[in-house]
């Protein structure tokens, strides 16, 4: 049927069923652009574009939109039933409030605020919503996550909890008796029963503070390694293209490549912004990528990040002969580091379009369907140069997620956790990368055997550093695993000794035959033996030089596992069900992690251990399992719904607000 009483423009005659489409559309003819962005100054002709302008601005930071332009309905439930996502029946207090005994506040943004403490709502949960937590619960869920809003995470990790604990070794023998039961564990944590001193009271700020926070919100590359005093001397961007170090000898060679980057990378952002022309600033920032920049921040990549996760072969690696994805992650993760903020800033808009252009590439691109784009599997029957190029091209592509969900823009954190790594794991899957590992028989005998190690070696630690990611995920944002237990039979990567030599001879020079480890499955079981059998069946991962990478890998199965048999177990509703008999087998694990973890600790000299990476926060992951186990027992498994795939700690901090 045709529209009734149309609108028509008296300019051009485009008709509307709406007024107001037409006083919009006739803005275009006027050309007045009434409004403006309060941070850039930049002015629009509608307001629907501001508001979109606003989530990209750069200037904005972290400001707040301003109220008028906020997407959505307006909010009229109150905040708890706004924070609990339950319907509010506008009442103050309202019914929801009442039932449990919460403080009924409704906050208008500029407004008033009206609030009603609920009958029930004792003194102490009349000022807060969220209420007072005893001193004895400091390891609590709700300990770590008690704080208001979004913006009260912490920002740097505690700079106590990152120093080496060796000077205290006698501090920790009273964990060393695998029969101390999980109870007395959580003492010592927190302190003696008789009041004697807690012996973590050097590492205060993580038990004490919100801790949680830390981990959930404060994996950044700047504020960990300002907190361990890692930043890169003044004038190390600069880099000597001769020397002891000098790793990149074909000047010629690399300005080519840097060439090529900044080509493929301009047509990428071309079809990106088509049909119109790129941003002069994003051409501006392609021009950045030279030789000079590439050699420095690939230098940075090694001295930084290289540590948090070594997979890459620093020994052998040239970036006049890399592939391309793997040049543009480290250049970029490297960058990260740079002292140069106007660098820094033109590398970070640059992110999204390095991510599409690494993403693009056939092979790795999702049309893997189309044919002549699959992922080819050639296994060990080709030739080493196009075994090395894959592995280089799905370590690039790897590091490019990782850059993305820890500094890119919220968008892109999204993009990466739901779409980009579950490309990577589908070539996983399709290269069985996820059961690769060295034969027992396998010798080095020769250059090429060892380049073939050497290889093996970086398959494998790329296969278990994605596997922690998978499970970082579920950590922050509670997300299903993509690999699954049954499937996976990978080994500990082997140790660093062996992947820093850089050829056969070396390796003969240092007499080292390499090793490989025992495997993750059967280190993780072993955890589990009872205090009855824990002092032999220990010795296993005593015997298996386990470091504090390894530990971190298994907190983190046993983070993802005790959340399976926990609030994702559908058994738990049972009244036949024992819930502490349920989470019985998870504290005999976390006993047993703990006292290696503490054994490690104990015998790493200091130098060494602080210049291990992320690694060292595996205790922070000890504390949240550890939460995660006490809150399930308090709530009885009695637990509201708790979403899934979310922003990072929503879960977590839902959960509490129940």
């Amino acid at each position: 049927m045709e529209a009734q009483s149309l609108s028509t423009c008296n300019q051009c005659g485009k008709k509307f069923q709406r007024k107001a489409h037409l006083l919009r559309h006739q803005q275009q003819h006027s050309g007045d652009r009434p409004y403006s962005c309060k941070f850039c100054s930049k002015t629009f002709k509608r307001s629907d574009v501001l508001r979109d302008h606003f989530s990209r601005c750069e200037r904005r930071g972290n400001s707040a939109i301003p109220n008028s332009l906020e997407r959505g309905r307006k909010r009229h439930a109150c905040d708890e039933c706004s924070r609990l996502k339950v319907k509010c029946d506008n009442e103050v207090p309202c019914r929801k409030c009442k039932e449990f005994g919460r403080t009924c506040v409704k906050s208008r943004p500029g407004g008033e605020m009206r609030s009603a403490s609920s009958p029930e709502a004792t003194p102490s949960t009349a000022s807060r919503s969220t209420p007072d937590l005893a001193p004895s619960d400091r390891n609590s869920i709700g300990f770590l996550l008690n704080c208001p809003s979004e913006t009260d995470f912490m920002r740097e990790y505690p700079k106590s909890t990152t120093l080496s604990p060796h000077a205290k070794a006698a501090d920790f023998q009273n964990l060393m008796n695998v029969n101390s039961n999980f109870e007395s564990l959580a003492q010592n944590v927190n302190g003696s029963a008789n009041g004697g001193t807690a012996i973590y009271q050097d590492y205060g700020p993580l038990i004490q503070e919100n801790n949680l926070n830390v981990m959930l919100s404060n994996l950044e590359f700047e504020t960990f390694e300002r907190q361990t005093h890692n930043w890169q001397m003044p004038g190390e961007n600069l880099i000597l293209w001769s020397g002891p170090d000098g790793l990149f000898l074909d000047r010629n060679v690399l300005d080519q490549r840097a060439f090529d980057i900044r080509g493929k990378l301009k047509y990428t952002t071309s079809t990106m912004n088509a049909p119109h022309h790129p941003p002069p600033e994003l051409l501006d920032a392609i021009e950045m990528i030279t030789a000079d920049s590439i050699a420095a921040n690939i230098k940075l990549y090694f001295r930084h990040w290289h540590k948090h996760g070594p997979m890459v072969h620093e020994a052998t690696f040239n970036p006049c002969h890399a592939a391309l994805p793997l040049i543009i992650s480290l250049m970029a993760i490297g960058g990260m580091y740079s002292k140069e903020t106007a660098d820094v800033a033109k590398l970070k808009l640059l992110l999204d379009t390095l991510e599409a252009y690494v993403f693009s590439i056939p092979g790795i691109s999702d049309e893997y369907d189309i044919p002549g784009r699959t992922y080819v599997i050639q296994g060990e029957n080709s030739s080493p140069q196009w075994q090395q190029y894959q592995l280089e091209e799905l370590q690039g592509a790897y590091l490019m997620i990782v850059l993305q969900f820890w500094t890119g823009n919220p968008i892109a954190r999204i993009r990466v956790r739901q779409q980009r790594f579950q490309r990577i794991v589908s070539i996983f899957h399709h290269l069985e990368l996820q059961t690769v590992q060295h034969s027992p028989t396998y010798q080095v005998k020769d250059q090429a055997s060892f380049s073939a190690w050497i290889r093996k070696e970086a398959f494998i630690r790329l296969a278990t550093l994605a596997t922690m990611l998978d499970h970082a995920f579920g950590i922050f944002n509670n997300v299903s695993p993509r690999f699954q237990w049954a499937e996976l039979d990978l080994p500990f990567p082997s140790d660093d000794r062996y992947f820093k030599v850089k050829n056969y001879d070396e390796l003969l020079a240092q007499q080292l035959h390499p090793q490989h480890k025992m495997k993750i499955k059967d280190a993780y079981l072993v955890l589990f033996a009872t205090p009855e059998t824990a002092h032999n069946d220990l010795q296993i991962i005593r015997a298996g030089n386990l470091t504090p990478l390894d530990l971190q890998m298994l907190i983190h199965y046993l983070y993802t596992h005790v959340w399976k048999c926990t609030f994702s177990n559908p058994m738990v509703g049972l009244p036949t069900t024992s819930i502490s008999e349920l989470v019985l087998p998870f504290k005999t694990a976390m006993r047993n992690w703990r006292t290696i973890w503490d054994e490690i600790k104990c015998s790493v000299p200091e130098s060494e251990w602080n210049r291990l990476g992320f690694q060292r926060t595996a205790e922070t992951y000890f504390d949240a399992v550890k939460s995660v186990i006490e809150v399930f027992e308090k709530r009885k498994g009695i637990f509201p719904p708790i979403p899934s795939d979310c922003e990072k700690g929503t879960h977590l901090k839902h959960l509490l607000s129940f």
